[in-house]
């Protein structure tokens, strides 16, 4: 990528037609490359719903599954995991290219570099290769703005409805958009604020029998069974995401907006009226709800930063705002450019760093030791002699590598349900993989527990560091037990 098209001025789409280009070749790389799924855990979990759900179709109504998101990842996950992650990579690119429309749409100088600031987001770039409920969220949320800048409100309205079906923080959020619409008097918009909920609760009466099934169903407790964290965890996870150049252009962005803010003429401009609400709005809110969660032990929040990607297209926004900053200390053209250049080459070089934010090619893209370790097993598993047996798990690694229907009971009979043990349940010859994290984080069931029931046997073990070859990354195992006889 010549980043000499900077200097075309006239040429601004072009510019960002080349750097989204460069983003989805690169992206799209990765996706034969990469050995990591993300996240071991509720990444390859949501595309176990997808990938079942034409056989399970009540996964299209899980509440943690997400409605929404687990209807339009279903033909993705048809083509596996490598066909989510080629999903993902649409959904960033297509968030992208809105930020630079809405970036332009706003008067942001430079608006093409919301693409390359995407791109060179650290956490944005990994969320890619994963199963996860982010992007698609970003990608609603990022379009819903979209349109409301295009003045189209109805169709904003109409759009944002849908957010909460896709990760539940959408609810907070639609509170944005009724102080906006409130306060422009766009009155016809407002009930299309409620076009998933109502569609949604209608399909839930139809299906399950139960109108009010969106809260009454609600996945996430009140008291989150995680505990509770401090309050600088999202701040520092929010730094995380952008990476060191991206950070501080989000803070001068911030300074800008107070600025802005301070001159009466802004308030006029129903324009700066919609960043501050649903494009800084959004972010202030978003961080500020999910730290209130951490730190009062609310709703399941488990302190996972990674939730803050789906900001990444608002924050790209809001550094160009920085930028624009920055180019106030060059009093020529040119020298705005070659400032515009410099921090376009410092967000990618930084990249390569190594610093812990940045990019690491082991723990990002290597295999996790839990995955290795699935992959063993399975491959262990399909040599046994005979027809296959059945398999009881918590491990959604173990599940994808097994090509294993976690919600056939049958093919996988439950070891516990709702954390009480059920050994005595399972059918003799039933193999349970035992791992060293969901096993009993998730399913209560303690690794001596099997060791010391005689009616169990081991019949393969593997361990392995987290990140391969790290030992500072911590190990993880994963055994198998065959029931050998009834209690």
């Amino acid at each position: 990528m010549n980043f000499a098209l900077l200097a075309i001025s006239n040429n601004t789409k072009r510019l960002a037609q080349c750097l989204l280009l460069l983003g989805v070749v690169v992206s799209v790389s990765f996706v034969f490359i990469t050995k990591n799924p993300y996240d071991t855990g509720d990444s390859i979990m949501h595309y176990l719903y997808a990938r079942f759900a034409p056989k399970h179709p009540l996964n299209l109504m899980h509440s943690w599954a997400k409605p929404l998101f687990t209807l339009l990842a279903m033909g993705p996950a048809q083509l596996g995991y490598r066909g989510i992650m080629l999903w993902q990579c649409g959904l960033v690119a297509a968030s992208a290219w809105l930020s630079y429309r809405v970036a332009e749409r706003l008067g942001v100088p430079y608006a093409a570099l919301a693409i390359l600031l995407c791109y060179t987001a650290p956490d944005y770039f990994r969320i890619q290769f994963s199963g996860l409920t982010e992007p698609l969220f970003g990608f609603v949320l990022i379009a819903s703005v979209a349109l409301l800048v295009a003045q189209k409100p109805g169709w904003s309205a109409a759009l944002v409805s849908w957010l909460p079906f896709v990760r539940s923080e959408g609810f907070i959020l639609l509170g944005l958009w009724v102080v906006y619409l409130v306060w422009q008097r766009q009155w016809r918009a407002l009930p299309g604020l409620l076009l998933g909920y109502v569609l949604y609760s209608i399909v839930g009466g139809i299906v399950l029998g139960d109108f009010g099934w969106v809260f009454g169903r609600n996945a996430y407790p009140t008291i989150s069974t995680y505990g509770h964290g401090d309050w600088k965890t999202y701040l520092v996870g929010l730094l995380y995401l952008m990476g060191w150049i991206m950070a501080v252009l989000v803070a001068l962005g911030g300074v800008q907006l107070v600025w802005r803010a301070s001159r009466k003429a802004s308030w006029a401009d129903s324009l700066f009226r919609a960043e501050l609400l649903v494009v800084y709005g959004a972010v202030a809110v978003f961080v500020a709800a999910h730290t209130l969660f951490w730190v009062f032990g609310l709703f399941g929040s488990a302190g996972l930063t990674r939730v803050l990607t789906v900001l990444t297209p608002l924050l790209a926004i809001i550094a160009l705002r920085g930028l624009s900053g920055l180019l106030a200390l060059g009093h020529t053209v040119q020298a705005q450019q070659r400032i515009a250049l410099a921090v376009a080459g410092l967000a990618v070089a930084f990249l390569f760093t190594g610093l812990r934010m940045e990019m690491q090619w082991v723990r990002d893209f290597g295999s996790p030791g839990d995955v290795t370790l699935a992959e063993q097993a399975a491959t262990w598993y399909r040599q046994l002699p005979g027809p296959r047996r059945p398999v009881s798990l918590e491990s959604a690694a173990a599940a994808r590598a097994l090509d294993l229907d976690m919600f056939d009971y049958q093919a996988r009979p439950l070891a516990s349900i709702g954390g009480k043990l059920q050994l005595e349940q399972l059918p003799v010859g039933t193999l349970v993989f035992w791992d060293s994290w969901f096993s009993p984080m998730e399913g209560g069931l303690p690794l001596d527990r099997l060791q010391n029931d005689a009616h169990f046997r081991q019949r393969w073990a593997g361990s392995a560091y987290g990140h391969a070859n790290d030992p500072n990354s911590g190990t993880c195992q994963l055994i198998v037990f065959e029931k050998v006889k009834q209690y």
